[in-house]
């Protein structure tokens, strides 16, 4: 791993962190504060801190120390959290999103950034007051002296910590500088005692220049906290030995000795005597006690180890030895628990596409096997089946996250904007654990972000209208997601004015989008504002109103094969559905046939498949009236323009009457209609591949996928295709009637 991978996970961690202290500023802006809220905050800028003073971001470590500061007063009940000071706290968070951003040299050449730091840090300085300028003088940040931290009397010994550093072998491999990290420990406080340890360093014959040597003891004087020094090693602790004993033991502290050291007795009695816990004395007498029962018994017994034998001799308290032994059971436990790793998602992705291409290679030996007729084969072949599935979808489950974190970034958008517009609004949020696939969580962002700004401006009235309406001044928007009939639904809905219907019919005759005269059902109406250009706004806004967004916002839903539905009442509010499937990578299908084509629709969006021969076709339209339904559908050969194989023509020539159409019916939200196929198939399972660039204008196809017999097959975009079966049923309706009406004439 290069140092610039290791720069990047600090961003990473960074951004996560900064998302966290958004979390926790919005639950406090609702009333809500406990300190354990307070500690959350303050480690995420505490961490952010020490991660970046490791790679000398000094641009960051100054501004947030004096966030860290802030907050650490506020732990310590010196301030009092205040409306004011979350505002401030926001904004701050945001500054410190914009110096992430940016190197230590891109921060010195952008003036406006300087200046946005100065104005903030004068907006904190009524909370930071004079115990932020007696705490900056101590802190990692490159202006600090040195000599500030160097203690003033011998009164100050009292703050010298003991750091043991038995770093990974592998840490230069790494990219990693030990002497980084010395460095960064030199700026919280003054390194008074350093010894390195070269016992691991070979001969010249196995010396290898990257591998880690050497090991060193650290006695620090400063007045930083353990989580401060423990920041230090942040990106090497995983793979280390790092103990760190403060200047008065805690529990804590005694635990990481005894478990941690290697020689277990000589170093935890040499860290107590730095610490001040034992004097040089004490530690000699419980050597040598320790050294009598070992040669008395042959070896040392559980009942007296060091630590016991310091308690004997009242050097230090039983509790603290008792306590230590119990941390160190539940840490030792805990070590056999699971633990989370980053993996690059374009890794993910390559193994995603490897299993897609599993699952192709196991459809052809399925069909291979069944030709042979060899039955233990054909069992054989049904077992790797079974082992192949439960394969795709622990993979696929890779790739499934919570809608939940997406969710959450919409309460800061929410509290913004109702600020912006002088509303009082709450954010209601539903279902934050239905999982999704990571792609569409990426890609939902933007068209979330235009329906809910709109429903905040459009949708929810103010104050004052609220209030008129006997409705509660504060308004209710939710975000909701949930499982419904093999798809994901998103749910955006509020509690305001409604969709005008007569507004949005003016507009859109104005515009020339429908006819004057033109019959449309509420949902065909509703469906008007997503045309590009399309608003129903009084005047333009910093949100809306220019015509703009909606139109994107469904263009890049259908790009997920999804749909969105709208539902609208006046006086009462409105809800936009996003329909989505579970996944885009590997999908259960139906393999049916047109013209000696291959075509697999989304099994989840079939509900039968009729002999299209026995049911009553409307002359004049594509349409079937089905149990009483009028149902309109479409023959997949018309649509596509395609033609017969010779070998299919010269078969259909011979025997005509055995020509088969099959109808598969679909529904897709609460449209339904037919797709009329020459051959049923049966059930597949299929990889999802992306169309070319020269197939992305063509409508009702939504990607292709290779069958095992190496055929192409495509698979169908089956909203477009219903929205396209229901037009044409529509312009043939009246086509016929118009064409009845002049034979009448």
């Amino acid at each position: 791993m290069s140092l610039d991978d290791v720069l990047q996970t600090f961003y990473v961690e960074a951004q996560e962190h900064l998302e966290s202290m958004e979390n926790v500023l919005l639950k406090m802006d609702e009333g809500e504060c406990d300190n354990e809220m307070l500690n959350d905050i303050f480690r995420s800028a505490h961490t952010i801190k020490g991660s970046a003073g490791i790679f000398g971001l000094d641009h960051i470590v100054s501004f947030t120390h004096i966030v860290e500061n802030v907050l650490d007063r506020a732990r310590d009940n010196k301030i009092k959290i205040d409306k004011d000071l979350i505002d401030v706290m926001f904004k701050c968070r945001d500054h410190m999103q914009s110096l992430v951003a940016v190197t230590l040299d891109e921060f010195n050449g952008q003036t406006d950034l300087q200046k946005i730091d100065g104005d903030l840090l004068a907006a904190l300085a009524p909370w930071a007051s004079e115990e932020s300028n007696q705490t900056l003088a101590k802190t990692s940040t490159v202006t600090a002296s040195k000599n500030d931290n160097k203690p003033t009397d011998e009164g100050d010994n009292n703050k010298l910590w003991h750091i043991s550093l038995r770093l990974s072998t592998d840490c230069l491999r790494n990219g990693m500088d030990p002497l980084s990290f010395i460095k960064f420990l030199s700026s919280l406080g003054e390194i008074k005692h350093i010894e390195t340890i070269i016992d691991a360093f070979p001969d010249s014959a196995h010396f290898d220049a990257e591998t880690l040597y050497l090991a060193y003891e650290i006695a620090l004087q400063s007045d930083a906290s353990l989580e401060e020094i423990e920041n230090t090693f942040m990106f090497v602790q995983d793979d280390s030995n790092i103990t760190i004993l403060p200047p008065s033991a805690k529990i804590e502290d005694y635990l990481a000795l005894i478990d941690k050291l290697p020689e277990e007795n000589q170093r935890l009695g040499d860290i107590l005597v730095n610490c001040g816990s034992l004097t040089k004395h004490s530690l000699e007498q419980a050597l040598i006690s320790q050294s009598k029962e070992s040669t008395a018994s042959g070896e040392q017994t559980e009942t007296h180890k060091l630590g016991e034998l310091l308690t004997e001799q009242h050097k230090v308290p039983e509790e603290v030895v008792s306590a230590a032994l119990t941390k160190q059971t539940q840490n030792k436990s805990k070590k056999s628990e699971g633990k989370q790793i980053r993996i690059d998602s374009n890794r993910l992705d390559h193994l995603i596409n490897l299993i897609g291409e599993l699952v192709i290679n196991q459809q052809r030996i399925d069909l291979l096997s069944k030709y042979t007729k060899n039955t233990a084969l054909i069992e054989a072949v049904d077992d790797f089946d079974n082992f192949t599935n439960q394969i795709r979808d622990a993979a696929l489950s890779l790739r499934m996250i919570p809608i939940g974190a997406t969710f959450q970034r919409f309460k800061r958008l929410v509290r913004d904007t109702a600020q912006a517009l002088g509303k009082d609004v709450e954010l209601i949020i539903d279902g934050a654990d239905t999982e999704l696939d990571r792609l569409m969580v990426e890609k939902l962002g933007d068209p979330l972000t235009h329906i809910v700004r709109n429903a905040m401006d459009h949708g929810l009235e103010s104050i004052e209208a609220r209030k008129a309406a006997g409705k509660n001044i504060k308004g209710q928007l939710k975000l909701a997601a949930y499982h419904e009939g093999g798809h994901i639904i998103i749910a955006i809905s509020d509690d305001g004015n409604g969709i005008d219907k007569v507004r949005v019919r003016e507009k859109a005759i104005e515009k020339g989008i429908i006819h004057p005269d033109a019959e449309l059902s509420d949902n065909e109406l509703f469906q008007l504002i997503f045309h590009p250009g399309f608003s129903t706004a009084t005047e333009v806004t910093n949100l809306s109103g220019r015509g703009v967004g909606m139109d994107v916002v469904k263009r890049n839903v259908e790009a997920l094969q999804g749909s969105i539905d709208i539902r609208s009442q006046t006086g009462v509010g409105s809800e936009f559905k996003i329909r989505l499937p579970l996944t885009l990578a590997i999908i259960d299908g139906f393999h049916v046939e047109a013209s000696g084509t291959h075509f697999i629709i989304p099994q989840a969006t079939i509900i039968e498949c009729i002999n299209l021969a026995n049911h009553q076709d409307i002359k004049g339209r594509h349409c079937i009236n089905l149990r009483g339904e009028m149902i309109p559908y479409l023959k997949m050969s018309e649509i596509f323009k395609l033609t017969p194989s010779h070998e299919q023509t010269l078969a259909n020539n011979k025997m005509p009457h055995s020509i088969k159409r099959e109808l598969v019916i679909v529904q897709f939200g609460n449209d339904v209609a037919g797709i009329a196929v020459d051959r049923l198939n049966g059930e597949i399972q299929t990889v999802v591949k992306p169309l070319g660039p020269l197939f992305k204008a063509l409508k009702g196809i939504g990607g292709s996928s290779l069958l095992g017999n190496g055929e192409i097959a495509f698979i169908l975009d089956v909203p477009q295709l219903i929205e396209l079966a229901i037009a044409n049923e529509i312009a043939n309706k009246a086509s016929y009637l118009e064409s009845i009406h002049s034979q009448e004439k």
